[in-house]
């Protein structure tokens, strides 16, 4: 009588053994097949191509400050909410002035390059070109620059009242198209040559008829090495 009894237990724990391995493969089989596959590889995306000019800048009407005659024309793609614009603008640009634009050796243009993710930006590039017009454009173009931290408080309007400008007609000048139309030109020129970075500066001789081409610079740096580059273009120039 034992044995059918002890026969029954080893078939039933058989069966049990049975059942959890078709279980565990069951759930192994599912495992497998609900496995999400494996993220597609996206290809990296393609570097923006770098800036080259396919013409002559067109330097006609722009902010110029020196001779026009000068051997050497640097002209400037500038953002006056840019932090590196402002530190071209403090520690470059005033030695620059006195060593080359006032001994007649530099021209020096500026050209506006608004960055869209910059609120004051546009506003402050024509309040620059606007008070250009009551003959005060560089003196607001350093006032814009050293008061760089208070646009958001003052407003460009603030600061052109500070320099005793005739802020109604100065904002009267802002809304016209023709001004807006004048750093729209700018912001063209800068995309056909690809240019994107603030502040970038093309350095080269000075050409006839208001054109202007040479080589392309991205980003502020030391005077020193500005130095540098200004008087490898002047022994290039002045080269018999």
């Amino acid at each position: 009588m034992l044995r059918p009894k002890r026969t029954t237990l080893l078939y039933s724990a058989a069966l049990l053994l049975l059942g959890l391995g078709i279980g565990c493969s069951g759930t192994l089989l599912v495992q497998k097949w609900t496995t999400p596959p494996p993220a597609p590889v996206r290809p990296k995306p393609e570097p923006p191509p770098a800036p080259k000019l396919t013409t002559d800048l067109l330097l006609e009407g722009e902010p110029a400050m020196g001779a026009a005659n000068a051997p050497l024309t640097i002209v400037e793609f500038s953002d006056f909410e840019c932090v590196y614009c402002q530190r071209f603008h403090e520690q470059v640009l005033p030695q620059l002035k006195q060593q080359y634009v006032d001994r007649g050796l530099v021209r020096f243009v500026h050209k506006d390059l608004p960055l869209p993710f910059h609120q004051h930006a546009r506003p402050t590039a024509t309040a620059a070109r606007c008070a250009g017009e009551q003959n005060r454009y560089w003196e607001m173009y350093e006032a814009i620059f050293d008061q760089q931290s208070c646009l958001e408080c003052k407003g460009v309007t603030g600061i052109a009242k500070e320099q005793k400008l005739d802020t109604d007609a100065l904002e009267a000048c802002m809304k016209r198209e023709a001004t807006q139309a004048l750093v729209n030109a700018n912001l063209s020129e800068a995309e056909l040559h690809n240019i994107r970075a603030t502040p970038t500066f093309v350095i080269g001789p000075t050409q006839a008829g208001n054109k202007h081409s040479g080589e392309i610079i991205e980003g502020a740096m030391p005077w020193p090495q500005f130095k540098a580059l200004v008087d490898a273009q002047l022994k290039a120039v002045n080269k018999p």
